[in-house]
């Protein structure tokens, strides 16, 4: 009868101490594609894929055809359910699925963006060249010069590479948007030492502190040339940019093997006062105290 008891209460203890591992046991995220492996965690943050393979060949649990208009093919997520790289760009181009907002040439698959793209912006700020035929570049070139207000001329406009920053950035941007809501965003121009030949080689940053375009894109205006935290001014310590991207010019210089001048045009959010200052004033100089409030959007190339 002891005997008995005793199982008894030992399949009982078994029984709880089961039941406590099934309550405590972490919920595991699978992968979207294969539906078996744990998702991806790439700097802490978590991707729909558990790899890039995965993310590359799977088909997903349940397969279905080609969303392209004629195609039988197995539809995959990694192309946005298409079957193929091409595929996916024949949907974007026919206007069946919205382009990522970056390379406006793949599908959207993780948020705004395609994967490579996703994967690119997770990695750190970088550049794309623009086309002189594309629309931002015309657009840019339109406002750089009409904006331009100098007796020195008007400038040579050569190149445009767009800044492509981590989502993090952008996120406290909005956030800075979210908490100031009567500011106004509006383009402004900075410029600072260039050193290395950025824009005539390939569209890369460089590692040089001393370097104050590309130490300022890298670090989103939380770091300047020689590891300075901020500009000093009339306003205080803090950012300062300009308007008129001939006052900026006063401040960009560069390496003797670059035949341009180098400088960033900017997304930046201030008081409405600000906008009001008559042109070619001193004062005309657009004061944020915090990098929150300023991205760098594009890099200019120009020759002056």
């Amino acid at each position: 009868m002891a005997s008995i008891v005793k199982n008894v209460v030992h399949w009982s203890t078994h029984g709880q101490r089961l039941k406590q591992q099934a309550q405590v046991a972490p919920v595991v995220d699978l992968c979207e594609i294969c539906g078996k492996k744990p998702k991806y965690i790439e700097n802490g943050r978590k991707h729909p894929y558990c790899s890039r393979s995965c993310a590359r060949n799977g088909s997903g649990n349940s397969p279905t055809a080609c969303v392209l208009s004629g195609c039988r093919a197995t539809g995959k997520p990694a192309f946005a359910n298409f079957c193929s790289d091409a595929h996916a760009r024949d949907g974007v181009r026919l206007g069946q699925v919205d382009p990522c907002q970056f390379c406006q040439v793949q599908p959207r698959i993780v948020g705004m963006m395609c994967i490579a793209c996703d994967r690119l912006v997770q990695a750190g700020p970088r550049l794309r060249e623009l086309n002189a035929d594309h629309k931002t570049f015309k657009n840019l070139r339109a406002q750089f010069l009409s904006e331009w207000e100098s007796s020195k001329g008007t400038p040579g406009f050569e190149k445009v590479f767009e800044v492509i920053l981590p989502s993090d950035i952008r996120q406290r941007h909005e956030k800075y948007r979210s908490s100031h809501p009567t500011f106004q965003e509006v383009r402004s121009f900075h410029s600072s030492q260039c050193i290395c030949d950025l824009g005539t080689k390939e569209a890369s940053l460089c590692n040089f502190k001393s370097c104050g375009i590309c130490t300022i894109v890298k670090s989103s205006f939380r770091q300047f040339a020689f590891g300075a935290n901020f500009n000093s001014g009339r306003f205080g310590d803090g950012i300062y940019s300009y308007r008129n991207p001939a006052l900026a010019d006063r401040h960009a210089t560069s390496c003797t093997t670059s035949p341009y001048r180098v400088m960033i045009a900017c997304d930046v959010l201030v008081e409405s006062g600000q906008t009001d200052l008559d042109e070619g004033s001193e004062e005309e100089s657009l004061f944020v105290p915090v990098s929150d409030a300023i991205l760098p959007a594009y890099i200019i190339m120009y020759t002056a």
